[in-house]
Parts: C-alpha cells; structure tokens; sequence
C-alpha cells in the first residue's frame, strides 16, 4: 500500500517530481523514492508501506529486468501467488506482487488487470514505446488523480501531490454547485478542483505522445439468465466466495487486525477470520462515543470471538474541530461529517498500536440491500412484474400507506429525489447563494443496466453515489495513518455473484441481506442476524445542538463564510437558528456549510 505519482512530457523540471513524493510520504513512511528516464521525458514516484515482501529490492519504482518497463503501484494483488505459477517463465528477483504486476503486464500486456484480485492503481512506463498505461481497479477503492495539460500529463494518489507540482488550485464550480444543489460527490470523474480528474473505476488510461485513452475494462452487466438454485445452494457458493475473498486478503508479511462496528457485516468478517484458525491474536479495534446511545463497543465485546483482544477509540466534542481541519487536508474534498471524522480517530488509534493492516466489512449492505431505502426498489419490481395484488400476497403484513404507495409509483416512473438514509431530505437549497443557483450542474441521471429497480439502485450507489465517497473518504484518512485498509467483501467476484441473485434472496419478509442472515446462523450469534439495519448513528445532530454550538456559530458568521459566494448567510443564520428551537433528525446541511467553508480555506484562501 503506498502512494503513487508521476509527470510525463516535455515541461517538467525534477523537483516538481521530488515535491509530488515528499508531500504523500504519509501514505507511505517506509520508503520513498523516484525514477527519472535519460532523456527527462518520464519521472515517476513512490511511497511505500511495506506489507508483501518487505525487503528493499521490492522497493517501487521497479524496473523489469530489460530495462525497459518501469512500474509504481499503489494496492495489493491478492492472488500474485497463483498468478506467479502461471508465470513461471519469468526469473523472479523478489517474492512482491508488484514484480507479479510486470511479469502478467510483459505476458499478457493491458489484459493482466482481468486476472488481478485486488484492489489498486498502476502506472507503468514503456520506455522503448515512450507510452504509460495506468489502471485502476473495477471499484475504485485505491484513488488515481490525473491532470493533462495537452503536452504534459500530472499523476498521483492525492490532489495534493498535483498542487505540490505546481497545479493551480482552483474550484471546479461545476462540481460545487452539484455537491450544493443535490448533495452528490464522487459520483464522476469531477474532483472538487478545476481541470483535476479521477481516472473512473474499471478503467485502463493509455497515454502517448499525441494522445491520452480512457477505456473500461470491467463493468457489471444483467445475467439474463439468473441461477435457480435453491437459497441453501446460493447460501453455499456465497460462502465459498467469501472464504476465499477472506483468506486471500489476509495475506501479509505484517499483522492484520479488524475493524468492528456492532453490525452484521464486520461480526460476519471476524466470525470468518476466527473460523480460518489462523493460530495467532489479532486485535480488533470499535470507534466509540462516550454515550452509550451511540456506542457499540458493548454490543462488539458480546460477539463471544475468542483469539482477540478489542480495543476501545473514543472520539470527544471538544476535538472535531481540530480533527475537521486535518482531516480536510488529507480528504481534499467534502466528507462524511462526525462518522468520518470518528473513523479517523480509531486510525489514530491503530497507529498508536502500531498496526498497518486493517479489514473492514464495507460492501454487504449495498450488495445485498441492507439499508431500509431499498426495500421500495424490490416492491416496485414485485409490482411491475405481477402488479398491486400481488404485492400484498408476497408482504400480507406489510402496511401499504400513501406515502410507501406514492414512493413506489415514483420509483417505476423513475422519479425519485435524493433522501438521506432516515428519508428526510438532507439539504437546504434555501439557503445556497444564487451564483450557486444560477450555475449550469452536471446531468445526475445514472445509467440503469438492469431490468430491476433495486438492481439498478444498487448498482447506483456501487458506482456512483455512496460506495464511491466511502472509499474515497476510507482510504484517505487510513493512508494519512499509514496504514493499509482492506475491504474483502469487495472482492470483485462477490460483486458479479450478488447481481445474479434474485430480489428475495437480497430482501424477505421486509429484511435485508436475507441471504447473508441465512448464512451467518451458523456462526453468529442469532442477536446480530435478526438485528435490522439502521444508518449510522452518531451524536452528530445533537452536539450541532449543543457541544458543537459554538464552532457552528463561529464558522457561519466568519467574514469570509459570508464573501464566499457559496451560501445566502442571512438565510443560513435564520436556518440554524430553528434548528435550535426544533427536534430535527438531519443535519447533514450544517455539516455541509462547516465542510464547504473548511475547503476553501485550506485550498484556495
């Protein structure tokens, strides 16, 4: 796990090169180098965390053994042992997956990213050819920032490393204005900065002297001819699936420890682990709130894992504020309020331990349709396949209101607004400025490749409007730890599985992640199968109300809050004023004023 970077053409100078390195050694402090070709036309860089192979001569950059291809690679290739048996032509010098990279690359040339399991972003230098091919992997869980002036193309794994080349920072107002207006981010290849894009997920980038190709090499396609095994079968094959995900992304030359929250997914991931016998304790670590209506680490202890040792990160009021601010320079864009800035806070804490490896059971609620806002995507199928009548043969107990009634007519004529995960609506437009208003936003209508309403709201919030942001959000502040964050419910072939099952192994009887209970009945215990999904819970709105009161305040009334341009401030005073007086279960706008106001300071100012 490392930091990549990169320039390549005419009008560079070293030290652009040098700079790039030294401003990502966060996300990776154990070594640090670049590689400079004769003629100056190609400088790439390297931070690297040491996890597979942790001897220097698998240090990056690395260069094969003609001399000619050069590689920086940030991730890890899961499967790079049974990858090097199929490479058995290839004289191995280290025991790294990045040698495995250009070994499969000098084989099967832009076609080895099929084969990869992993999660990562490439670079790769042709010498003889003067072209670079870059590759990202199918979801995006490691990041890869480009700027391409025409001539000369910038890359690197934060934005900060481009503005450290001397990439102007300005504001894309196109993406602000998205963000404002409709709440969405990371849901393209937009950054938050003008001119500075994030090369899509699934996606190889080639660049040569005259030209620079986006191709996709992955995307999740409709199985027009869905399995009809019984749920035991799927049951079967899934956890054959995760197994292997697991036992390949515990693969490490360094100790590995959890991340648990009190839910299904990071019980069902430590279950598996603890299943594996891997005959050594691990520690798992739970990001805490001193009140107990929001703390987990109760409910975590009570799991009943016998080779662990837990430990407790608690985050306190009076330390968001600083904690926003560095956070924001290592997100470089808006982020996810106090959950974040919490999660932050236990990678602190793992560091402090010492630790660099960390899995976390991110992807199961989107696969499988565990948050309650799915469920009108499923009766809206249900509906359309076999009509109202039906519906109430499938859900007798379910309670058709109006409002479910009207949500499900919206959903079939594909007319749904944004909500928050407790269904109220999470921004005030009220109270952005008219620049804003007036600014032309980006289309946010996203591809629906599948004859399901709930497949295609999955497939939404996998590729555009929530994984993505958690991923960006996850790697940032875990990197700026130096430490490595796994996430094996992503595993590309658990993706692909879930699209072929049908709805009522992802929702049944009004649950989610019906299948994934079925299976976890055998390893955990039956409170945390029944246990219906919730969104997070965090004292967010209530310290907005009270402990954090005076830091809202500060902000929104700053003199340069009210000469931003973004917000009307007279509107947002009058706004935050009746969020005092009234009991509100969304705050997600006052976190998007504080977020907006902390960006520009730090970038632009």
């Amino acid at each position: 796990m490392c930091g990549i970077s990169g320039i390549i053409g005419p009008e560079w100078h070293p030290s652009q090169l040098e700079s790039m390195v030294r401003i990502q050694s966060h996300r990776g402090p154990d070594n640090s180098s670049h590689f400079i070709s004769n003629d100056l036309h190609a400088g790439l860089g390297h931070n690297r965390l040491s996890i597979i192979d942790l001897a220097s001569a698998a240090n990056c950059p690395m260069t094969d053994h003609s001399g000619n291809l050069t590689i920086v690679f940030n991730g890890e290739i899961y499967n790079y042992i049974e990858l090097k048996d199929e490479l058995s032509d290839y004289n191995f010098k280290t025991s790294s997956d990045t040698e495995v990279i250009l070994a499969a690359y000098t084989k099967w040339g832009t076609k080895c990213v099929d084969k990869f399991i992993g999660m990562f972003a490439i670079a790769i230098w042709d010498e003889n050819r003067k072209t670079l091919f870059c590759s990202r992997d199918r979801l995006g869980i490691k990041p890869f920032y480009y700027y391409y002036s025409g001539t000369t193309f910038y890359f690197a794994s934060e934005i900060k490393a481009l503005l450290a080349a001397g990439i102007q920072a300005e504001p894309n107002w196109d993406q602000w204005s998205t963000y404002l207006r409709t709440g969405f981010y990371d849901h393209s290849e937009e950054t938050f900065f003008k001119n500075i894009k994030s090369l899509p997920p699934g996606n190889n980038l080639h660049l040569t002297k005259d030209n620079l190709d986006i191709q996709t090499y992955w995307t999740i396609s409709e199985n027009h001819n869905p399995s009809m095994d019984s749920i035991d079968q799927h049951a079967q094959t899934l956890e054959e699936l995760i197994n292997n995900a697991v036992t390949l992304h515990l693969r490490s030359d360094v100790p590995v420890n959890i991340n648990l929250s009190g839910g299904l997914d990071s019980g069902l991931l430590a279950t598996y682990i603890e299943k594996l016998e891997l005959g050594n304790t691990l520690y798992t670590f739970t990001s805490s709130f001193k009140d107990k209506n929001y703390d987990e680490y109760e409910r975590v202890q009570h799991l009943g894992l016998n080779e662990f040792i837990n430990v407790q990160s608690i985050t306190l009021p009076d330390s968001i504020p600083d904690l926003a601010q560095e956070l924001l320079w290592h997100q470089e864009a808006p982020f996810g309020g106090i959950p974040t800035i919490a999660y932050y806070n236990l990678h602190k804490t793992i560091k402090q331990y010492g630790q660099k490896v960390s899995l976390e059971g991110q992807g199961l609620d989107e696969l499988f349709a565990g948050y309650k806002y799915y469920e009108p995507y499923h009766y809206a199928d249900i509906v359309n396949k076999n009509g109202w009548t039906h519906l109430k043969n499938v859900m007798p107990n379910m309670t058709l209101t109006e409002t479910l009634r009207q949500q499900i007519i919206c959903i079939i004529n594909n007319n749904m607004s944004i909500q928050s995960q407790d269904g109220t609506y999470p921004l005030k437009l009220d109270c952005l400025s008219q620049h804003i208003l007036d600014n032309e936003i980006h289309t946010t209508e996203f591809k629906k490749p599948f004859n399901s309403h709930l497949n295609n709201m999955i497939y939404q919030d996998l590729l555009h409007t929530k994984l993505p942001r958690v991923l960006r959000m996850n790697d940032k502040l875990s990197m700026a730890c130096g430490i490595e964050l796994r996430v094996p419910f992503l595993d590309h072939r658990i993706v692909e599985y879930a699209f072929q099952l049908p709805n009522e192994y992802k929702i049944n009887s009004g649950q989610g992640k019906y299948l994934l209970r079925q299976l976890g009945e055998h390893w955990i215990d039956k409170s945390y199968i029944s246990k219906q999904k919730v969104p997070v819970v965090t004292p967010q709105t209530e310290w907005f109300k009270h402990e954090l009161k005076s830091w809202v305040i500060d902000t929104i009334t700053s003199s340069s809050f009210k000469s931003r341009g973004l917000f009307d401030h007279k509107k947002v005073e009058k706004a935050y004023t009746n969020f005092l007086h009234d009991e509100p279960s969304n705050s997600f706008f006052i976190w998007q004023w504080i977020n907006s106001e902390l960006w520009f300071q730090r970038f632009i100012d």
